[in-house]
């Protein structure tokens, strides 16, 4: 199990690392449920006492967050935060810059388009 709760920053950074190389480098934010985490961009730790207010948003409700913030680095930019559990208890939070935001959105409505309609299958365009 992974036990986040008072891990601090340091400690957090290798696995925090592993996520934003998995995720070919997005910025990816962390922290434990009691301690500030990291925020790393572009393979660098910008940020190893990184509070992060959609973070505490995440260990206050338990629930995955979608959402673009109004505040901080990421002001403005779509975000998926996930909690970190160990049994019920929420011990951390993982967070990254949401790529996929919007896209699928835009890929449906380019597939409105009537020019497209006599490509599409009827199903895909009802008419």
């Amino acid at each position: 199990m992974l036990d986040l709760k008072g891990t601090s920053s340091k400690d957090i950074f290798p696995l925090a690392y592993a996520i934003h190389i998995l995720v070919n480098k997005s910025p990816v934010t962390m922290r434990s449920r009691d301690k500030p985490g990291v925020r790393i961009e572009k393979g660098k730790l910008l940020d190893d006492n990184y509070e992060g207010y959609v973070l505490k948003q995440v260990l206050d409700c338990g629930e995955i967050l979608r959402v673009t913030p109004i505040c901080g680095p990421y002001a403005g930019v779509p975000v998926v935060v996930v909690p970190v559990k160990e049994e019920d208890e929420i011990t951390g939070a993982v967070g990254i810059v949401d790529l996929t935001a919007g896209i699928f959105e835009e890929i449906h409505s380019i597939t409105r388009r009537k020019e497209l309609a006599k490509f599409l299958p009827d199903e895909a365009f009802p008419r």
